[in-house]
Formats: structure tokens, sequence, C-alpha cells
């Protein structure tokens, strides 16, 4: 399942990198916004995370042009005359686990692509990819509508819905193609998730929300209570938004169960940017900027992180990044930045929840 997976993240990977360099809405914006929520409209209810990327903003970008080139060629013709991606995957956890550092597989997931794509591209590409391995599609029509399938059993598919087009497992096409024939719930019935999305602006080049899972980060994890994951224990949901228009904007969001706890998070975080936001300055300046331009506030029982960066900084930081910069990587251990003649009492280090 793992390669199929990839399969059908390779879009939104591309999508995601290019989504870097996206400028202000322009013309045209309130149209596209629209095209977003139909697309919600074919996402099962039961998706718990929910992930929208506006590529038309990407195609108009001064840097966009430059972005493309580090994209594959065949994925180039995937990807021309899309407006927007959503995509709705159903998952576990949305955490790395302990052992592998990664998320768990998702047990679904479903893309909707907005815009009219090149049919004929993305077969070639799925038919090429599969010579490779001396296979060939499967076709299936399924209420009228033919799905193009990987022949593995949790193989990538593929239909075309007009200016709308399917991707991932073949079970999520099938219950789209039902949503799009007015059979069964779609996600604008999961209110859980439907809250947070009426509170995000969809212009944005990209947004995101996601349902944590009960349990997902238990209290008392392992590490008891000097481990820092564990004041994340009562999280109960994510927002996220990320724009850029000269200047880089994100705003993160975690929904807690309780206004003290979103206090207490809120805290905690600034109480470890403060104590080891110096150092780790003195050792990496670009995680020194990134620091600069992060501020971390509670409303209610949401924690709102806030992230500011001009765009020299965004540049210089993804230069760093593309050549392997060891500066941008901070210790796995934030006892490490602290100087050994700055020794922390238990009267002085920051409390957890």
């Amino acid at each position: 399942m793992k390669s199929n997976l990839k399969q059908v993240m390779r879009l939104v990977a591309v999508a995601f990198v290019a989504s870097l360099t996206l400028t202000a809405c322009g013309k045209g914006c309130t149209k596209r916004q629209a095209a977003k929520a139909e697309s919600l409209k074919l996402i099962p209810v039961d998706s718990n995370v929910l992930i929208g990327i506006n590529w038309k903003k990407t195609q108009a970008s001064p840097l966009g042009p430059k972005l493309s080139e580090g994209i594959p060629p065949e994925a180039k013709a995937l990807l021309q005359n899309i407006d927007s991606l959503v995509l709705g995957p159903n998952v576990d956890s949305i955490m790395p686990t302990l052992s592998t550092g990664t998320p768990k597989e998702p047990k679904d997931v479903i893309g909707v692509v907005d815009g009219k794509v090149d049919k004929e591209a993305w077969l070639k590409e799925m038919k090429d990819r599969l010579a490779k391995n001396s296979a060939s599609p499967q076709e299936e029509d399924y209420e009228g509508v033919k799905i193009y399938s990987d022949p593995t059993p949790k193989g990538i598919s593929i239909a075309f819905l007009g200016e709308q087009t399917l991707f991932g497992m073949k079970e999520s096409v099938k219950k789209a193609i039902d949503l799009s024939k007015g059979k069964g719930d779609s996600i604008e019935k999961n209110k859980a998730v439907m809250d947070i999305v009426k509170g995000l602006d969809k212009g944005k080049m990209l947004w995101a929300v996601a349902l944590i899972p009960e349990g997902t980060i238990p209290a008392g994890a392992e590490g008891g209570a000097g481990n820092p994951m564990n004041a994340l224990s009562s999280m109960k949901s994510l927002d996220l938004a990320l724009d850029y228009n000269g200047n880089l904007l994100l705003d993160l969001g975690i929904f807690t169960a309780t206004k003290e706890s979103a206090q207490q998070m809120m805290t905690m975080a600034n109480s470890y940017k403060t104590l080891f936001g110096g150092t780790l300055a003195s050792k990496s300046p670009e995680l020194g900027k990134i620091l600069g331009g992060l501020s971390i506030d509670a409303k209610e029982n949401k924690v709102v992180l806030t992230l500011k960066l001009d765009q020299a900084t965004v540049e210089e930081l993804a230069k760093k990044a593309k050549e392997g910069s060891p500066g941008m990587v901070p210790p796995s251990n934030p006892s490490e930045v602290v100087p050994p003649a700055a020794s922390v009492s238990p009267e002085t280090a920051p409390a957890l929840p």
C-alpha cells in the first residue's frame, strides 16, 4: 500500500512545493473559491483531514516558472490548466509514530482536482508507469462513469467528471461518484470538520484542517511528565492557512479540550521559545529568523501560532534547505541548546500542563 500511497500523494507534493510562491488572489478568485466549495461535495463524510491548494495562483506567481523547472516533465502535463485541488484523507493518526518518525498510512484517501485537465496526459502517465512492470490500467464503468485503475488491490484510480478529476483508491473514487449523483453524505455533513473550515480563509494559497483521533497523543505518554509531547494530549483538531504575497504568512491553530488547556500550552510554548531561542539562534541564524518571526497566543480553546517572514528571508531559507544546511535541523534533545553555564533549576524550568 505504501508505494501506491506515494503515487496518490505525488500531485499533492508537487503542488505544495510550488505553492510556496503564491501571490495575491487577483481576478477570478471568487470563482475559484466557489469551485473549492463544490469539491467538498465530493469528499466522503468520514474524511477527517482536508487539504486545499490554490494551484492557479501558483501558476500566476512570478517565481512559478522557476519552481516548475524542478517538476518532472511527465508531471507538468498533469498540472496544466488546474485551478485547485482538495485532498480528503481518512487517517487513524496524523502524528508520527515513535518507532518510524512518520505518520501512519491513511485508511482512505480521495483527491478532487478542479480545472480542465488533460485527460489523455493523465492516462498516458498511468499507462507508461504500469508498463514498466508489464502491466496496464484496468477500466470499469461505474454509474455511467469510467474508472481507470492500477491493477493492484489498493492501486490508484482516476475518473473524470467534466471539469473535475477524481483520484485515489478505487472505493474512494466510487464514493465520490456516488456523491456527484446525490447518493450518500459528503464532508459537508461532518460538523466537526466543517466548523473548523468555516473559520478559514480558503482564498489562501494553502489551507488545511485535521481532526485528531482520540488517544493519538495519550496523557502520560512515554517519558512521563518530562516529555514535552505529553503537553499536547489535549489537542482536538488543527487548522492551517499559508499565503505568500511577497511576505510569507503562516497561521497554525491548535484546538484543545478546554480554555485552560490552551492557556497552559501557550505558556509552555512561549517558555521554551524564551529559554532556548537565544541559543538556537546563535547555533543557527536561519532558525533564529524563524523564531524571531513567530508569535504564540491563545484565544479561548485555541492556541494560535503565527509566522511572518519577509521575502528575502524566505528565499534564503529555501536556498539553505535546498543545500541541506545542517543548521536548519534543530537538535533532537532541547538540553543540547542550553549553555553549560546556564543550568536550569526546577523552579525556573517551564512547567508542563
